[in-house]
């Protein structure tokens, strides 16, 4: 079963997080994920879901995409809206980082 780890200010996402869910549970405030290389963790799957009504920010490494809907930008970050309920997983193709499944309102930076 996977473990829930709340954070609840900018968090840099480590490997021993792989199989977690990772929450804002607690967080007065925007809380980002500073994913690992995609290129350094193929395969690897990572959760987030919102517990606290709080943009979940998914920031990846320089020159590296977290690709939404087709959108592969680089260096650009993802926002999970503000909603309690909503979630978003991702996935490493070995490049970048692949939004496989979410609820709620996900965006990508312009």
């Amino acid at each position: 079963a996977a473990s829930a780890l709340a954070k609840t200010s900018d968090y840099p996402v480590v490997a021993a997080d792989f199989g977690s869910i990772l929450t804002n549970t607690g967080a007065s405030g925007t809380v980002v994920f500073t994913l690992p290389s995609a290129v350094t963790y193929p395969g690897a799957v990572l959760r987030f879901h919102l517990f606290a009504a709080q943009i979940v920010r998914l920031l990846p490494v320089t020159g590296q995409a977290v690709c939404l809907n087709s959108a592969v930008v680089v260096t650009k970050y993802l926002n999970i809206a503000g909603v309690i309920g909503n979630y978003c997983e991702i996935v490493s193709d070995g490049t970048q980082w692949l939004v496989t499944q979410y609820a709620g309102v996900v965006t990508k930076e312009a």
